[in-house]
């Protein structure tokens, strides 16, 4: 049976809109609409370049498809909507299924976890007129426990901070969980906004709105009177950040963390279980993942990736094909996009102007480069899914320099300077320099994790003010080439470790194609470009 799970921005404030295929219960494409369109989040998009990239992959026509799952049923028109969209563009609208958004996201964690008895959570701004879902999965089936209504939403409380200090609500929000750590605690009493209880937490979403009409414009301030009689003038855009804002990010991330670790204590009252899937754009506060990571009762916990809207088409996906016939196979859901050949490549590096050169082995050329502290671009194989790059769509830098944050913000990121760096070390070696705690691996990035104070400063370049960094684990068998990578810059340096960063600069999708790659390239500081077997470099080090 062919499932289709869809998420379709059809509304101005929608985003992330995305499609993945699952054929006879194995996963054979998962995509995002803005790799394509190249409108990062694609807020008000249709995935119809996504699903096009999934029925290519699939070498499946829109008519063999015998499902159509996508979230809204709380929308009295999304079916016939989907029935138009699919109709107009493909000239044929299979049958549809409408499942709630949060069950969407719950069934994205669930069935990607391997866990078989667990913990679910799905927390995020709203979706189906729920903003947080606490549930159990048993034995392949997802059962609700409790409900938050989308009055009652800590995913909307930290959109609120992010506005207020001048980041783009949806989107900002990394920034103000990065920014957090340069805050003094407790310097900054949010009760007046939201109160932490016993089973979770009560948002004050009567007094901290105005009557703007919420998301009728990005730049539209829905933060009310309230809020600035309390927290004082806002930081507009362009604004320098000063140690108010700091204070006000720290004290946003203390309290989502404290309501965080409520839910989840609550919920674990509740079912008895030892184990924890997440999912919702509320997951992806990798800082508070660590928190949740160290609560004595949980042995296991899983982050879906790709845990904000952009994991919805996932989540039908496999809500579908775990209804209708099961799931087989997920195999390696994350780096599930398109592959380019090398004459794709060869033929996009001809068309760019630039001079290139073939090279056997590009781990060795790259880990060579970047002994030599030369940032590198990193493209090879299939595109990630979500995001973070995980070593196929990448930019790489040397760890060992205390510079390389500030020569990737400033240069090519073109970024705030607070911003931290992940790694990416060998599984091998992650014990060695990071604490895993019940992670073991940690190959998602999904979870800020303690650096060993004896290794801290062998790598400043990832470490954060706090001294953590959001881990990646590669292993041999999931990713060789980008394992080789980083073991044979760990023979070069004695580090087996890099910084890893997404193949983008500031407000655009990671790249996609060659030639996205080559472009991003050209208008960049990067200094040297590994594309499948091809090594360019620019006449100039930045």
């Amino acid at each position: 049976m062919n499932i289709l799970g869809i998420h379709t921005a059809h509304r101005i404030y929608d985003h992330d809109p995305g499609a993945t295929i699952i054929c006879d219960g194995e996963v054979i494409a998962v995509c995002e609409e803005e790799r394509f369109n190249r409108i990062k989040t694609s807020k008000g998009c249709l995935p119809i370049r996504a699903i096009r990239q999934c029925l290519s992959q699939a070498r499946l026509s829109i008519h063999d498809v015998d499902l159509v799952v996508a979230p809204g049923e709380k929308d009295p028109d999304a079916e016939k909507r989907l029935q138009l969209i699919l109709t107009h563009y493909f000239g044929f609208s299979p049958g549809i299924e409408l499942i709630n958004h949060q069950l969407a996201h719950l069934s994205s964690a669930y069935f990607g976890s391997g866990f078989e008895r667990t913990m679910l959570i799905s927390y995020d701004g709203s979706g189906d007129s729920l903003s947080c879902v606490l549930a159990k999965g048993d034995k392949g089936s997802i059962e609700f426990i409790e409900t938050y209504p989308a009055t009652n939403s800590l995913g909307n409380f930290y959109e609120l901070i992010t506005q207020f200090l001048g980041f783009e609500p949806s989107e900002g929000e990394y920034k103000v969980m990065g920014l957090a750590p340069y805050g003094i605690p407790d310097t900054i009493n949010l009760s007046d906004f939201i109160e932490v209880t016993s089973t979770g937490y009560k948002y004050n979403n009567k007094d901290c709105y105005s009557s703007a009409v919420k998301f009728s414009l990005i730049e539209v301030p829905f933060y009310s009177d309230l809020v600035t009689r309390k927290l004082g003038p806002p930081r507009h855009l362009g604004e320098p950040v000063t140690q108010r804002h700091k204070d006000i990010a720290c004290a946003a991330q203390q309290v989502l963390e404290k309501a965080i670790l409520s839910l989840v204590s609550h919920l674990h009252g509740l079912t008895g279980f030892d184990s924890l899937c997440l999912a919702g754009g509320v997951a992806l506060n990798c800082s508070a993942n660590r928190h949740i990571s160290r609560l004595p009762f949980l042995k296991g916990l899983y982050v879906q990736p790709a845990a904000s809207d952009r994991g919805l088409a996932l989540g039908c996906a496999l809500w579908g094909a775990n209804k209708f016939g099961g799931i087989k196979s997920v195999g390696d859901i994350f780096r599930c996009g398109p592959d380019y050949s090398s004459g794709q490549i060869e033929e996009a590096l001809k068309h760019s102007g630039f001079s290139y050169e073939r090279v056997e082995y590009p781990s060795e050329a790259a880990a060579e480069l970047l002994a030599d502290d030369l940032i590198v671009g990193w493209f090879q194989g299939r595109s990630e899914y979500g995001p973070r790059a995980l070593g196929h769509r990448s930019i790489l830098g040397n760890p060992k320099n205390s510079s390389i944050k500030e020569r990737i913000n400033t240069r090519i990121k073109f970024r705030e300077e607070f911003r931290p760096f992940a790694p990416s070390v060998t599984e091998e070696a992650a014990n060695d320099y990071f604490d895993l705690g019940i992670m073991r691996s940690s190959p998602y990035m999904t979870v800020a994790l303690p650096v060993k104070q004896a290794k801290s400063s062998e790598i400043p370049g990832v470490t954060h003010v706090n001294g953590t960094a959001r881990v990646q684990t590669v292993s041999r068998v999931a990713d060789d080439r980008y394992h080789c990578l980083i073991s044979k810059f760990g023979e070069l340096t004695g580090t087996p470790v890099v910084l890893n960063t997404s193949f983008n600069v500031r407000g655009q999708p990671i790249v996609e194609t060659p030639l996205d790659a080559l472009g991003t390239f050209a208008s960049c500081g990067l200094d040297a470009l590994l594309i499948g077997n091809y090594l360019v470099k620019k006449r100039h080090r930045s």
